[in-house]
């Protein structure tokens, strides 16, 4: 059993131990059976949490999905220069910081700066996954999915979903999506 499971096991032990106490004390009639109805409330409600932990399909560590975290800017072999936490964030501009703009992941200090827009890329949290847009940049926005050899040019109008592993090309400027 969970510690999350023995704390909601716990909290409907509580409530049914609420109802008896309420149900034996000398308040008014509507009182009691507001507090009685209260405490059932909580215990309904933590049975039915408890209900669904369990009949779900237990999920085998290696099935587990990589949560995207993390996104390092790296150099042609693959050697991480810089990195941006993404845990937290619904919406990050990629682009280059030059003082009248704020961008969340700066790229004014790769070596291929001067291909970077303004403001380049979005990326966006949405259902769970990250996806990333072109806000119609003038060198565009590329991406290499996990295992496959070559690149492809995004559209400027349709987002890309991003998973683990994923290589973004600003300009000439790569970024891995890591967890």
């Amino acid at each position: 059993m969970s510690r999350y499971d023995l704390y909601t096991t716990l909290i409907g032990i509580i409530s049914v131990l609420f109802v008896l106490t309420i149900y034996n004390a000398d308040f008014y009639f509507v009182v009691k059976i507001l507090l009685t109805a209260f405490g059932v409330g909580v215990f309904l409600h933590s049975a039915w949490i408890l209900y669904n932990s369990k009949s779900g399909r237990r999920v085998s560590k290696t099935e587990v999905k990589k949560i995207v975290s993390k996104i390092y800017l790296i150099d042609r072999t693959g050697e991480e220069i810089f990195s941006w936490e993404l845990y937290g964030k619904i919406s990050m501009i990629i682009g280059k910081d030059i003082g009248e703009n704020f961008v969340d992941i700066d790229l004014s200090r790769s070596p291929y700066a001067a291909m970077v827009d303004i403001e380049h890329a979005i990326l966006n949290y949405s259902n769970g996954s990250w996806y990333i847009e072109d806000l119609d940049s003038r060198n565009g926005v590329a991406i290499k999915k996990a295992g496959q050899k070559k690149s492809y040019k995004l559209s400027a109008t349709e987002p890309c979903k991003l998973d683990f592993g994923d290589i973004i090309f600003i300009g000439n400027c790569q970024l891995r999506i890591a967890d």
